[in-house]
């Protein structure tokens, strides 16, 4: 008879955890779990939860979400399936193959941080001895991930709703750091403002990916000077991109490019810019480039309907996009990747930079466009 209330509290418990990760559908996440992640999950103090979590979060969730960012960029990469067919990309050999620098396309969506040890979540799951990210504390991430969306909803839109100082999940899908996805950080900011943060932040990474700047030093004291307003702490681009996530660190220069690839392809995706058709035109600044069409208006998050938003970073989307458009975000990829191999300077890049996000208004006001309740 004892043995009855245990089973309940499992079954109860494997309810939660396959029901709890379906929040973040919206920013199309799709994390790999690793060896690194099952240990410290057995190491953790929730170890039974967590280690259910995973096996939804590595078996269950992939069949139901779409890996759009990785089916773009190993295209980009080599991969040659037919067009509006990007999906075949995915392969497990490909992804083994290219496995950091997919790790920087999720980066955004997932990235890595410590939680506040002096001052825990008070959230059940949370375990502030091991680094947040989905795969290692699954409850913990949902949790955090919900609380964030709340209290997004509640606060004035006309403002970033998180900044400095609030974990890094809250600040990239609600907060001041929404430019990791081209999307404005709140309702009526300017695209142009909205430009200048995405251009300064590429311009970091551009020199992480090129490895022109130090990984070990202070971001508040690197160039962009404009970027230390955001990390004004003891942030390095080692803190920054791997914390807690050891086996990458020696291969920085991938993890940025894929988190630049990142906000270029999100900029394609209609939930979060809208752009003109393609003119035929090439970049007038480095004209070997077709130019993608210009940007009208980047969206914000906070008054987005989540499963709206989330329709337009699916697999069909993207085979819209690429069947119909060209250059397409598979092709706007391929150009940086092209620049990045050849250790083209951010002046060179900067120059299709320019090109790929164009504006047609800068002074633009951003809105949840045709995706709000």
């Amino acid at each position: 008879m004892p043995a009855k209330p245990l089973k309940t509290s499992l079954i109860t418990l494997a309810i939660a955890a396959l029901m709890l990760p379906l929040a973040a559908q919206a920013f199309q996440v799709l994390p790999r779990i690793s060896d690194v992640d099952r240990q410290l999950t057995r190491l953790g103090s929730h170890s039974i939860l967590d280690g259910i979590g995973q096996w939804f979060v590595g078996n269950a969730l992939p069949m139901i979400k779409n890996p759009v960012h990785e089916a773009i960029t190993l295209n980009a990469l080599a991969c040659s399936a037919p067009t509006g067919s990007e999906h075949q990309c995915v392969t497990t050999d490909a992804v083994r193959a290219h496995q950091v620098m997919l790790y920087g396309v999720r980066w955004p969506d997932d990235p890595p941080f410590a939680l506040n040890r002096a001052s825990p979540p008070r959230l059940s799951g949370c375990d502030a001895r091991v680094t947040l990210r989905s795969t290692a504390q699954p409850k913990c991430w949902q949790g955090l991930f919900a609380d964030a969306a709340k209290t997004a909803k509640q606060r004035t839109a006309s403002k970033p709703a998180f900044g400095p100082g609030d974990y890094l999940l809250y600040r990239s899908h609600f907060g001041d750091l929404q430019f990791f996805h081209a999307m404005a950080t709140h309702d009526g900011e300017a695209a142009g403002d909205t430009l200048l943060r995405m251009k300064m932040w590429a311009q970091f990474l551009w020199g992480v990916a090129t490895r022109s700047i130090p990984t070990d030093r202070f971001i508040r004291n690197l160039e962009p000077a404009e970027l230390g307003r955001y990390f004004p702490g003891d942030m390095t681009a080692t803190n920054l991109l791997a914390t807690g996530i050891v086996e990458v660190r020696k291969d920085l220069d991938k993890v940025a490019l894929g988190a630049l690839l990142h906000m270029l392809q999100d900029s394609f995706s209609q939930a979060h810019a809208d752009r003109l058709p393609e003119s035929g035109a090439t970049c007038e600044a480095i004209p070997r480039f077709p130019q993608p069409g210009k940007i009208t208006q980047f969206y914000s998050y906070a008054g987005q309907i989540g499963k709206l938003h989330d329709h337009e970073d699916t697999f069909d989307a993207l085979g819209l996009q690429t069947l119909q458009g060209s250059p397409n975000v598979v092709d706007a990829s391929r150009a940086f990747l092209s620049l990045w191999k050849e250790g083209a300077p951010w002046s060179e890049a900067e120059k299709y930079f320019d090109c790929a996000f164009a504006l047609q208004d800068p002074e633009a006001k951003a809105g949840p466009g045709p995706f709000a309740e």
